[in-house]
């Protein structure tokens, strides 16, 4: 698959069990990152065995069925991503394109993919954070993308952080001071914990209804094919949302006890009154 930037740093990350434990020398993560996706680029994402085009995607091929799933309306979409992936970068506007034409509107959260042992991640994280609890991600997200990915800034330094945002004519005192406010804190130390939460180990990657899981990695067409198995998730979703709901208010009316009927008022007899002749005298 082709990717729209010269160095594609989408990731696979295994799961946290098989990763090997750090050591005290570890090879640079950008490093590290640039290695695996020219891996991934030599080999083109190919597609799962036995996934064919203009089939419904097949589960445990296409999607993942959550192990545990997540309490959420069958409408809920769930992006995780990271601001300095290639794919991740790829998928987020046209996702959100989708997202725009959908009636009734389903809900789009985002959660900024995370590792605690990985400080460029969590830098990432905290800007994701940054930007929404001043209502700026989802204006800047693509700016993010293009200065991380295309003009390779590093967003994770507060003085080219700053810099950037007043490029952006974002009032930096106040990106800064979102960046180190308490909430965004707590909110970037919780990501991982929310990632796991939904049995993300690659990204970017889309849950939808909090039971259904894909990934570029999963589909034939990698990023052009997610948003229409993402499609197919929601639709797939709402009509087994919908199923639920019928079967259990078919299951309430069977449990309750047959209206009884009101016993039939006991008519009483008409009292005949006998007429008395008058005697004749």
């Amino acid at each position: 698959m082709t990717t729209s930037t010269p160095f594609a740093t989408s990731l696979r990350r295994p799961h946290p069990s098989r990763r090997p434990h750090p050591s005290g020398r570890r090879t640079p993560l950008l490093r590290a990152l640039a290695a695996l996706c020219a891996s991934v680029v030599l080999l083109g994402l190919q597609a799962p065995a036995g996934a064919a085009a203009g089939t419904a995607p097949v589960a445990g091929v296409q999607y993942q069925q959550l192990a545990h799933p997540v309490p959420a309306s069958p409408r809920e979409v769930v992006e995780v991503f990271w601001f300095n992936c290639a794919h991740s970068y790829q998928l987020a506007q046209p996702l959100r394109d989708w997202a725009a034409r959908q009636d009734p509107p389903v809900t789009i959260r985002h959660i900024p993919a995370a590792w605690p042992d990985q400080p460029q991640e969590m830098a990432y994280a905290r800007l994701y954070y940054a930007l929404d609890r001043l209502g700026l991600e989802d204006r800047l997200e693509q700016a993010v993308f293009h200065a991380v990915r295309d003009e390779h800034w590093d967003l994770t330094q507060p003085d080219t952080l700053s810099n950037w945002a007043d490029m952006q004519g974002v009032d930096s005192t106040q990106l800064l001071a979102a960046w180190n406010s308490p909430e965004v804190q707590q909110e970037t130390q919780a990501a991982p914990a929310l990632r796991e939460k939904y049995d993300v180990h690659e990204m970017p990657s889309v849950v939808v209804g909090g039971r259904y899981r894909t990934s570029p990695f999963m589909v034939p067409d990698g990023v052009a094919g997610t948003v229409p198995t993402v499609d197919y998730l929601l639709q797939h979703s709402v009509a087994e949302a919908a199923a639920a709901a019928a079967a259990a208010k078919q299951t309430t009316a069977a449990g309750k006890p047959a209206a009884q009927k009101k016993p039939a008022a006991v008519k009483k007899p008409r009292t005949v009154k006998k007429l008395r002749t008058a005697k004749k005298h």
